[in-house]
């Protein structure tokens, strides 16, 4: 074996066991990315139970003010139904 082939035989073997390194590496990295990602969707999730229990509550409020002014112009309403109008006449000059 001559000088050559002992250098390449010995770089393949140094970058096949860099290229195992990094692979296992990359499985380490994934395996916690995929871990991470599972936490991030479970706090989604909580955030968005979170979300509409406070929704139902303003919404319920919203409701009731919106009934609360339709209630007070009906009652506009029929306050000036059952009073007279004034006739105010005017004098033109």
């Amino acid at each position: 074996m001559d000088l050559t082939q002992a250098v390449l035989l010995s770089v393949t073997v140094v970058l096949s066991i860099f290229l195992v390194v990094i692979g296992f590496q990359a499985f380490f990295v994934l395996r916690d990315l995929r871990k991470t990602l599972g936490k991030m969707n479970r706090l989604v999730d909580d955030t968005d139970v979170i979300v509409e229990q406070v929704k139902k509550p303003v919404e319920s409020a919203g409701h009731f003010f919106t009934a609360i002014a339709a209630g007070a112009g009906l009652a506009n309403l029929l306050k000036r139904g059952h009073t007279k109008p004034e006739k105010h006449e005017r004098s033109q000059s």
